[in-house]
């Protein structure tokens, strides 16, 4: 039942390494790298995309008291969710959900924390750390300080979990449980999580894989009216257990896709070359430049991306989710015919 019920992009927010709201994701050149440290090895350094910290727009949320312990993660998030709010009032936010997807939480926090417990006993281990800590902090956060009333969730997993929390937002808007959902990612790159990627040989000399860090929210509501864009997530997904079993789940994952335009989505990931594999026949898109790989983070960019290619003539793309962990997905894009005539839409939505 509920695979029938379209959801529709009412608005978005963005931060990514490019710069802020969603026109940076189409900007011709990819941002500028930058160099972060192992935490295992103080002498040794990986190129990442990072988000600019310079901007004063930081401080701001710095200053909020709700934020006022809070780190990247937190921050990233309700930048795009303010920007995907930045039209809506009170009233339009009592019963308004949030689906916020993570994957490695805030993690800066944490090592903070235990390095605290670790280094200088338990009385060190700082109870003002700890609600950072756990993945539901930046959720609740975000709730607190726009004045959401609606239910809220955050849900944890790789590339494949923003496809999980449009599922869950139209079961909570068919139900009734919310007049409209944030949908929303934020990832933040630190050391630890740099020495992760390098144990999972991601990073390689060889490979254009570049971590990166940043967050984005579309603001969903079940009215085609009020749409940029209408988004239909897979009747179901291809989970894998192991790498070698992925190329028969993806060729089964191939199968199952309606023959229409792709948007290829891995670029710089270790799932590049099959992607290519198992989507030769579809025809593809236009394709922007690389801004690195934020796991549901970088789907959402993925989602917005394929939107401003929509058009009149090309009404459908297909956007597969790849995910580096768990299970492979896709989301399915549908044109509204209406959006260019509606001057709060991002001005590159054009039909």
């Amino acid at each position: 039942m509920t695979d029938r019920l379209l959801l529709h992009a009412r608005a978005l927010g963005v931060v990514s390494p490019a710069g802020f709201g969603p026109e940076s994701l189409i900007r011709p050149v990819p941002p500028e790298e930058r160099a972060m440290v192992l935490a295992s090895a103080p002498t040794r350094s990986f190129p990442v995309f990072a988000v600019d910290r310079s901007d004063r727009r930081w401080q701001v949320w710095a200053e909020e008291p709700r934020l006022r312990r809070a780190g990247s993660l937190t921050q990233f998030l309700v930048e795009a969710i303010g920007q995907a709010l930045a039209g809506a009032g009170a009233a339009d936010r009592g019963g308004m959900g949030l689906i916020a997807v993570f994957n490695n939480g805030s993690i800066s926090h944490s090592a903070r924390f235990f390095a605290g417990y670790r280094g200088q006993g338990r009385r060190f281990a700082s109870p003002l750390l700890f609600p950072e800590t756990v993945y539901n902090a930046a959720t609740s956060h975000a709730a607190a300080v726009f004045g959401l009333r609606g239910p809220s969730c955050s849900l944890v997993g790789d590339e494949s979990a923003w496809v999980e929390g449009l599922r869950m937002g139209r079961i909570w808007l068919e139900l009734g449980h919310a007049s409209t959902v944030l949908l929303a990612a934020s990832e933040e790159i630190t050391s630890i999580t740099l020495d992760a990627f390098r144990s999972a040989s991601w990073l390689h000399p060889s490979r254009p894989f570049r971590p990166a860090e940043g967050a984005v929210a579309l603001l969903l509501t079940a009215r085609p009216e009020s749409g940029l864009f209408s988004v239909a997530p897979a009747p179901m997904s291809f989970p894998y257990a192991s790498r070698k079993e992925l190329p028969l789940i993806a060729s089964r994952f191939a199968q199952g896709l309606p023959h229409v335009p792709v948007h290829p989505t891995a670029r710089g990931s270790w799932l590049e070359s099959l992607e290519r594999q198992v989507l030769g026949s579809f025809p593809c898109v236009e394709s922007y430049p690389y801004i690195g790989s934020a796991f549901s983070v970088s789907s959402g960019w993925q989602t917005i991306r394929a939107a401003t290619l929509l058009s009149e003539k090309r009404p459908e793309i297909l956007v597969p989710i790849w995910g580096t962990s768990h299970q492979l997905s896709w989301i399915h894009l549908h044109f509204a015919p209406g959006a260019g005539r509606r001057e709060r839409r991002p001005p590159f939505f054009k039909p």
